[in-house]
């Protein structure tokens, strides 16, 4: 009887150091990173939202309102950054071709706008 626990604990010891030695090496993802900006115009005072690039990214306009109802022009993300100056309405995307700043503000008409935007770095290559 005492020899079967002896070598169930001898089995047991063994997985339990192969799972460890196995989870050492195991490679990790490099994972992205998402920024997101808002910013917001009330009573015509802006307030932009910046972030900073670290290398080339995608820019996504993410949502545009605004208190006034069918405003003209059409509530929007207006974005400033390396490689792209611009208007981006919902939904749209631009590129970021190098590192920087990166300023979001809200264009359209109203008292009150806010505006979303997110930044996606892709992981750094290996």
């Amino acid at each position: 009887m005492r020899t079967r626990y002896a070598v169930l604990f001898v089995v047991l010891l063994a997985v339990a150091v192969f799972a460890t030695v196995n989870r050492a090496h195991a490679q990790r993802s490099h994972l992205g990173k998402v920024t997101s900006l808002q910013a917001t115009v009330d009573d015509g005072v802006s307030h932009p939202a910046t972030a900073a690039a670290t290398g080339p990214a995608t820019l996504t306009c993410l949502n545009a309102t605004s208190e006034a109802q069918n405003s003209k022009p059409v509530p929007s993300c207006h974005l400033v950054a390396p490689g792209f100056t611009g208007n981006l309405l919902k939904g749209q995307t631009a590129n970021v071709t190098a590192a920087g700043t990166v300023t979001l503000t809200c264009n359209g008409q109203g008292p009150m706008l806010r505006c979303t935007a997110r930044l996606d770095t892709p992981p750094l290559a290996k």
